[in-house]
């Protein structure tokens, strides 16, 4: 097939790049093609090529490109044109996978290249006219059908790297539409101990971009009857909670995945540590979403405004939606408005100033500190 090129692809870099490669031995490849045919936005333009690594970098070197040497031993250089960054990769098959990583040998085959990915919509290469190449004979359709189907044998597939039990489930809820794929699931449960064996980053990654989605809580359903991460979750988690916030969220153009974090698991970090490896600062916004939805900061608007004082807008905004999430309950658009928009004036009170006026370092100071802003405040506000 050949389609128009989306406006978010840069053609004019493109074709330097391309020039510089070789049109006849490079096509852009999987995510952004995938998604130039169904209009999706797109983060990351990567590429593929016949070149091997070495004369992929030989050849950006005289092009007087930046290289940088990305994931060498597997085939990815990262080309750097004009602020852009480009994933370069030579086409490659697996020799020996052990479901965390794979050992690959370079190749000339468009279909062998192909026949090694994922999910049979990720096997669509295009090159800078549009044409949209299938050499497995299923990409196009299963795209355009919405069917989210391993290549080839799922259990074989998911055997080679035990992340994309993950990576099936984001794209369901990213891209599949009708009844699951019941192979592909299968597959999944059957190797769902072996989750355990990954690294707690890419487990991390890809269940907040399961979460991130629209469909999160029908996906996670699925996920947790048939054994998937099922005891990540809280006891008191109820997936219809889940659905009303993403519903609220999206309607106010307030997507939050740690608030839904929240609903999964409840405010203590710890109770994710099996699986997820998260921030100092996401833990520290999970704690304080608990305080946010527990405290009576939402009786009135002067309380309001002291709470958006000491906490900031962010985290009561995510602390509203979730009470209404949690109690089914409207927004108060007005209320609502001064979350989002008002900002709480600087206090000239500082432990600074206090000091300047003679106070010394220790509780005094701090006790001091606190009744004059709490002074302030009560006079501004």
């Amino acid at each position: 097939m050949k389609i128009d090129f989306p406006a978010w692809i840069d053609v004019q870099t493109l074709e330097t790049l391309f020039n510089v490669l070789g049109d006849d031995t490079t096509r852009l490849v999987g995510g952004c093609v995938r998604n130039a045919i169904i209009d999706g936005p797109v983060t990351d333009i990567d590429l593929a090529t016949m070149l091997t690594p070495d004369d992929v970098m030989a050849h950006c070197d005289k092009a007087g490109m930046k290289i940088v040497p990305t994931g060498i031993d597997h085939g990815t250089v990262m080309a750097v044109i004009a602020g852009q960054c480009f994933e370069i990769t030579t086409l490659r098959q697996d020799v020996e996978t052990d479901g965390r990583h794979a050992n690959v040998e370079f190749t000339d085959d468009w279909r062998a290249d192909a026949a090694r990915r994922d999910f049979t919509m990720n096997t669509l290469y295009m090159d800078l006219a549009g044409n949209v190449f299938d050499p497995l004979g299923q990409g196009i359709a299963d795209l355009k059908a919405r069917r989210v189907r391993f290549v080839g044998d799922p259990a074989k597939r998911v055997e080679e790297d035990y992340l994309r039990i993950l990576r099936f489930f984001r794209f369901q809820a990213q891209y599949g539409a009708g009844a699951i794929d019941i192979e592909a699931l299968q597959a999944c449960v059957q190797a769902a101990q072996q989750i355990e064996t990954l690294s707690l980053e890419r487990i991390t990654q890809e269940f907040l971009k399961i979460i991130a989605t629209d469909k999160a809580a029908d996906i996670l359903m699925v996920m947790f009857e048939n054994n998937i991460l099922d005891d990540l979750p809280h006891e008191e988690y109820a997936p219809k909670t889940l659905s009303r916030l993403i519903h609220i969220q999206k309607q106010q153009n307030e997507p939050n995945t740690l608030s839904r974090l929240f609903i999964i698991g409840g405010n203590k970090p710890c109770f994710f540590e099996k699986y997820l490896r998260l921030s100092h600062v996401q833990k520290k916004f999970l704690i304080k979403l608990d305080m946010a939805t527990n405290k009576s900061f939402f009786d009135n608007e002067k309380d309001l405004k002291k709470a958006i004082f000491y906490h900031g807008n962010d985290v009561l905004v995510q602390g509203y939606l979730l009470r209404c999430a949690i109690e089914g309950k409207k927004i108060d658009t007005g209320f609502f408005n001064i979350l989002k928009n008002w900002r709480a004036p600087t206090c000239p009170v500082t432990g600074e100033s206090l000091i300047a006026e003679g106070y010394q370092t220790g509780p005094e100071l701090g006790q001091e500190l606190e009744r004059r802003v709490e002074e302030w405040l009560e006079a501004v506000i």
